[in-house]
């Protein structure tokens, strides 16, 4: 089950005109856009529903979902239970294209040396470079 907000006015469908000249989607994108902002504010489906209403196989309603998302038309937020486990997904529908930069993870900025210098584990290399300094010395 998944919710869609739709943040365009009621009653009627607006299309964007930045949505209709934007080359880097799909026609079939913008069609689930348009579709999708023909319904209610608090519309509820499912994907199947979605995709039988529209013709396309369940993955490629995923495929325009996804075009839309990484697009910026749509901003997908999960929800979640009490419980920690993921329940559905609200699509906000955005008037023009919203680019939300990803979060990027904590880095660890800890040191992990122990302070101690490190054991070369080749000693042969460093054998030969003195036999060979002490031939050129002579």
């Amino acid at each position: 089950m998944n919710n869609v907000r739709n943040n365009i006015r009621k009653n009627f469908t607006i299309a964007p005109n930045e949505l209709i000249n934007d080359n880097n989607i799909t026609d079939r994108a913008r069609f689930l856009f348009i579709y999708m902002s023909s319904k209610p504010h608090d519309w509820v489906y499912y994907n199947r529903q979605l995709s039988n209403a529209l013709n396309y196989s369940i993955d490629t309603l995923r495929k325009y979902l996804k075009e839309l998302i990484v697009s910026g038309w749509i901003i997908k937020e999960k929800q979640k239970r009490k419980s920690g486990k993921f329940t559905s997904n609200t699509y906000i529908l955005n008037s023009e294209p919203v680019m939300i930069l990803p979060c990027r993870k904590n880095t660890d900025t800890v040191n992990f040396c122990d302070g101690k210098n490190k054991t070369l584990s080749n000693k042969e290399y460093t054998k030969k470079e003195n036999i060979k300094r002490k031939n050129l010395i002579i």
